[in-house]
């Protein structure tokens, strides 16, 4: 006889298969076509299940898309945690775009395909629904300043970044994306370093 817990670890393994099934298809779909033209009928087909169960794991292809944008700043979050705990703001910096270069070079036909059919604004408005305060309560902010002034300190630099990543995404990417990171590295010490209202707060 199937013990109980046995039968809900078969269940989660079962749940667990089937959203990377969604997933999967979800971003074999987004390589090929515009995000706003998918949809759910042609997820479940290419994932080999009904609509009813693509319903049971997400509400819409929105929510598909924002879960997504959660697992990638999850990835984030964690090797900030994992690597970050204690050191200066611009080596948090340094950890949160290395795993940014990780993800998006995993899968890079997906991510090229998105920066190519939306507009940075679309992406940012996406990020900004469940990115800048995950962000800020992980540690990936300055260590000065209101809560305000760091939010908008983030809200400026993620869109600076996600447009000089977005610009790459769309070229022919002849540069490493190791260039792109080491700009924004850059540009992001430089800001806070050098110039304006925290400069003399951290040297």
């Amino acid at each position: 006889m199937t013990k109980p817990n046995e039968r809900a670890r078969r269940t989660d393994k079962r749940v667990l298969r089937t959203r990377k099934a969604i997933i999967n298809a979800f971003d074999k779909l987004v390589s090929n076509s515009d995000v706003e033209k998918i949809t759910v009928s042609a997820i479940a087909r290419e994932a080999g299940i009904d609509r009813k169960t693509f319903y049971s794991h997400y509400n819409s292809i929105d929510d598909l898309a924002n879960h997504k944008t959660e697992e990638i700043l999850e990835r984030v979050i964690d090797a900030l945690k994992r690597e970050g705990e204690g050191k200066p703001y611009i080596e948090r910096v340094h950890i949160v775009l290395t795993e940014v270069n990780a993800i998006l070079t995993t899968n890079i036909s997906v991510y090229a395909n998105i920066a190519s059919r939306m507009s940075t604004d679309q992406v940012l408005e996406r990020f900004e629904q469940v990115g800048t305060t995950a962000l800020s309560n992980a540690g990936f902010n300055p260590d000065f300043a209101s809560d305000s002034q760091i939010h908008m300190f983030l809200q400026f630099h993620v869109a600076g970044a996600l447009s000089l990543y977005a610009s790459w995404l769309r070229s022919n990417r002849a540069e490493p994306i190791e260039t792109v990171s080491e700009a924004i590295e850059y540009a992001i010490s430089a800001s806070w370093r050098d110039n304006g209202p925290f400069a003399t707060a951290t040297r």
